[in-house]
């Protein structure tokens, strides 16, 4: 097709142009039309095959200071637009001395090396004093057995909107709390440290995917 000019309308027809002479970057968010968003511009995992533990020192009573993190799942992402959202996904792979419905999950924050906070939209609304999580553990085959039953405790799909200028820093951090009592929480491995094959070791994971607003 030949190559058409309109002054009249300011309309070029006919013109192809190669996506390889597009130079990176040239193309952002504000040349898209309205409604063009949610493309993935990058995906950050972290994953963790290595055994730890917390000492679940204080109850929780969402206190953000007795919260107590899982420091291998720290993910960081730095932005690539302003505005954009982070799409968090987790599997925690893990037993605690305590029952398992006594163990809650909180997502984090910290923004620039800032300080970690919870991340209010992904945990549950203020209500009195009940416990504000972001998730509960998954109970294992016998809820009975602080032992030898490890579960897998799932974060699927959180939406986190931090708001932020391209070039911030996001780490998103997994911690663990008691709601009840304290304890210790074991990551990737049951509570008995016996080397014996119904002593399960596990992996965990921590992945960011930023979506252009």
């Amino acid at each position: 097709m030949a190559l058409v000019l309109n002054g009249s309308t300011d309309t070029i027809t006919g013109l192809q142009i190669n996506s390889a002479n597009i130079v990176d970057g040239s193309i952002t968010n504000s040349d898209l039309a309205s409604g063009v968003g949610g493309k993935i511009l990058q995906v950050v995992p972290t994953v963790a095959n290595g055994a730890s533990s917390v000492t679940i020192s204080n109850q929780y009573d969402n206190n953000s200071s007795y919260i107590y993190y899982l420091t291998s799942l720290n993910t960081t992402l730095t932005t690539t637009a302003t505005n954009s959202k982070i799409l968090i996904s987790a599997n925690i792979f893990g037993e605690a001395n305590q029952a398992d419905n006594v163990i809650g999950f909180v997502l984090s924050s910290s923004i620039n090396t800032g300080t970690d906070t919870p991340i209010d939209a992904l945990r549950g609304q203020e209500y009195g004093n009940r416990s504000r999580v972001s998730g509960m553990m998954s109970v294992g085959y016998y809820g009975n057995d602080q032992y030898s039953t490890p579960s897998v405790t799932t974060f699927s799909n959180f939406i986190y909107e931090p708001q932020q200028a391209s070039g911030t820093s996001i780490v998103i951090k997994i911690g663990v709390v008691g709601i009840s009592s304290t304890g210790t929480f074991y990551l990737n491995r049951t509570v008995n440290h016996g080397n014996i094959n119904s002593f399960e070791y596990g992996v965990s994971s921590l992945t960011l995917q930023e979506v252009a607003p």
